[in-house]
C-alpha cells in the first residue's frame, strides 16, 4: 500500500454523506404508492362513473331523435299539399337542429364535470406530496 492512501481514506471521511434521495426516505414508498393509488382509484371511479353518466345521455338523446324522426317522416308523408309538407319539413329541421344543439351543450358540461371530477383527487394527492417535499426541504436545510 502506498502512502498516498491514509490520505486519501482522509479525503474520504470529510466529504458529505450524500443519499440519493435526500427528501424522499425510499421506506416510505410503500405508503406513498398507497395513497397515491387511493386517489387514483378516485379520480377513475369520477371517470367512470361520468363516461356511464353521458353514455346514458346519449342513449336517450337517440331515442329521443329517433321517434322524433318517425314522426316528422309521418308528417312529412301524411301532408295534402306541398305547402304542408315544405312547413312540416321545415319545423322538423328546426327542432331536429335545435335538439342536436341543445345536446351538445348538455354533453359538453357533463364532459367538463368529468374532468373536474377526474382531476380534483389528483390535484389533492399533488397539493399533499409538494407540502411534504417542501417539509423534507425544510428539514434537511434547517439539519444543514
Amino acid at each position: 500500500m502506498s502512502k498516498a492512501e491514509p490520505a486519501d481514506r482522509t479525503k474520504d471521511a470529510d466529504k458529505p454523506d450524500i443519499t440519493p434521495f435526500p427528501l424522499f426516505d425510499p421506506g416510505d414508498a410503500a405508503s406513498a404508492n398507497a395513497r397515491n393509488l387511493d386517489f387514483a382509484a378516485r379520480a377513475a371511479r369520477a371517470s367512470f362513473g361520468g363516461a356511464a353518466q353521458l353514455g346514458w345521455e346519449i342513449v336517450g338523446f337517440v331515442n329521443m331523435r329517433l321517434a322524433k324522426d318517425i314522426a316528422g317522416a309521418q308528417k312529412v308523408m301524411t301532408a295534402k299539399t306541398s305547402h304542408e309538407a315544405f312547413h312540416e319539413q321545415a319545423s322538423f329541421m328546426e327542432q331536429t337542429l335545435r335538439d342536436y344543439a341543445d345536446a351538445a351543450s348538455k354533453w359538453f358540461h357533463i364532459a367538463a364535470d368529468v374532468a373536474t371530477h377526474t382531476l380534483t383527487p389528483l390535484e389533492q394527492r399533488t397539493e399533499e406530496v409538494l407540502e411534504e417535499l417542501d417539509e423534507r426541504g425544510a428539514q434537511a436545510e434547517a439539519a444543514a
